[in-house]
């Protein structure tokens, strides 16, 4: 086994190396989990700053959803095909209302950085609900894509 004591109930049966690569992949999640957040306000407040003019002279309602979507990689694999893909998670974005801090969109961290039991959420996600708690899949992992795409928006006039 490691040092490092193990998640409680996880990964009791993984060697150094393996739980060294969820580790670094728990990292990259938590890394990916705050770009989506900032990107996603981002592109939510470019939109509404663009339209905005149109809404008011127009008296336009709009509906506007964004997606996050991040694909899971083989380690081994070079570029983004379906053979490579080991899984995929969407993640709904919304704008952000008016008076919302600026990190209420972020997932919550219940353990600091150096915690062996800080998952992310985003990891337990992963491991939990998208792989239903397949540990070879979760360690054919090596590398992630993210993408963020407006995919629908609906307009409405009166």
């Amino acid at each position: 086994m490691f040092d490092e004591p193990s998640p409680r109930g996880l990964f009791t049966s993984l060697n150094e190396q393996e739980y060294r690569r969820l580790r670094t992949l728990n990292e990259q999640l938590g890394r990916a989990e705050l770009w989506i957040s900032r990107r996603g306000h981002e592109m939510a407040t470019a939109y509404c700053l663009a339209a905005a003019q149109a809404r008011h002279l127009e008296k336009l309602d709009e509906d506007v959803e964004l997606i996050a979507t991040i694909l899971f990689l083989r380690a081994n694999g070079t570029a983004v095909s379906r053979d490579h893909i080991v899984s995929r998670i969407d993640i709904p974005l919304f704008p952000r209302v008016a008076g919302e801090s600026a990190d209420s969109n972020t997932r919550p961290t219940e353990h600091s950085e150096n915690d062996p039991e800080a998952w992310s959420p985003l990891f337990l996600d992963l491991y939990e609900r998208a792989l239903q708690r397949d540990a070879t899949k979760l360690l054919s992992i090596g590398a992630l894509c993210v993408d963020i795409a407006l995919i629908q928006q609906q307009l409405r006039s009166w």
